[in-house]
């Protein structure tokens, strides 16, 4: 995962400075965000994207047609190169991608935030400004609630993720518990002598 989304990485940049020299980095967005919908929305179409049985040329005609005639030719030079290149089951992950690196080049960042319970509107606030000041860039906060992390956050900001939360802080507890060396007693001792 980790490997696929460093190559969609150099795709989404090259598409953005093509979209930007073009004026066209707002629609480029919908029209990867259409499609990466219908895609998802369409579970035969994305199977067949990921399937190694369905050759590229099969897969640039699905991917047309999923494009409709109202796509940007970036977007359509970009998607069929993908394909070109083996990589047609990135297709849908390559709108989130460019959405990122569209908002970085803006100065923008989607933060995603999980915590145990819902934020306060005061704690929400502080931590858009932390985020924004350690950033560098203007944040927009992504909440998610997830009870099993006790209590805490767990901020990911694009590919960096801080975990405060409590139930990382128990599991590293545990772990550095099992790795600690047990002391033998000196009873222990003298009934093996």
């Amino acid at each position: 995962m980790a490997t696929s989304r460093m190559v969609l990485r150099r795709y989404a940049q090259a598409l953005l400075e093509l979209a930007s020299k073009a004026g066209a980095v707002e629609r480029v967005q919908r029209d990867l965000s259409s499609l990466a919908a219908k895609i998802r929305a369409d579970e035969s179409l994305a199977l067949k994207l990921e399937s190694p049985r369905v050759t590229r040329a099969q897969k640039r005609e699905l991917l047309a047609t999923a494009l409709g005639a109202g796509q940007r030719d970036l977007v359509r030079s970009t998607v069929l190169l993908l394909v070109d290149k083996g990589r047609a089951a990135l297709v849908p992950e390559l709108a989130e991608v460019f959405d990122e690196a569209a908002r970085g080049a803006a100065g923008e960042a989607r933060a995603q935030v999980t915590s145990a319970a819902p934020l306060e509107p005061a704690l929400r606030d502080r931590l858009v400004e932390r985020l924004s000041a350690a950033s560098g860039h203007k944040i927009t906060l992504e909440e998610r609630v997830d009870a099993e992390l006790l209590g805490g956050l767990r901020v990911v900001i694009g590919s960096r993720m801080f975990d405060g939360s409590v139930k990382r802080r128990l599991e590293e507890l545990r772990a550095r518990l099992l790795k600690a060396p047990l002391a033998t007693t000196a009873t222990t001792d003298s009934r093996e002598a």
